[in-house]
Order: structure tokens, then sequence, then C-alpha cells
């Protein structure tokens, strides 16, 4: 689930997206986008060692950060699923 979008300091044009994994109990039926991944690149994946509230992780939270392309058309609170990153 996305947790935060913003604009990339480091890459105008581009935006640092951050979700966090979550496992099967946490499915409630809503809608899982399948974006397209050529418009990732993965910058980091870690377990949160410490609350991150300005990204909204949580300690314990497996989270990974992408660069996304322009019109990724992504926002947050939507459940996405990544096959290829």
């Amino acid at each position: 689930m996305i947790t935060d979008i913003r604009k990339s300091s480091y890459d105008s044009g581009s935006d640092i997206v951050t979700a966090v994994f979550l496992n099967g109990a946490a499915h409630d039926g809503g809608k899982i986008r399948s974006p397209d991944e050529r418009t990732f690149l993965a910058l980091e994946s870690a377990t949160a060692q410490e609350e991150i509230p300005l990204i909204g992780v949580h300690c314990g939270d497996q989270y990974i950060r992408l660069r996304a392309s322009p019109g990724h058309g992504l926002s947050v609170g939507e459940r996405i699923i990544l096959e290829s990153i």
C-alpha cells in the first residue's frame, strides 16, 4: 500500500513513492492495481527499525521506495502489486 508520494529533490520531474508490504491477512477485498513496472526504479527496500512518520512507515514495516516516472497516476492509500521490479 502506498504511504507517501513526494517530488524527488535529486531528479526533477520524478516522484519518490513509498509503499509498505502487506501480508495476505491485510487485504480487505479492495481494488489492487498492477501499474506498468517500467515506470519505476527501486531505490531502497528495508525493514523499518524505527517509526518514520514523515513517509507513513511504522517500526517493523517492510517498505520499498521507488523512483516513479512522470504520469505514474498513483495515489497515497492505493494498493498496488509489483511483480518484476
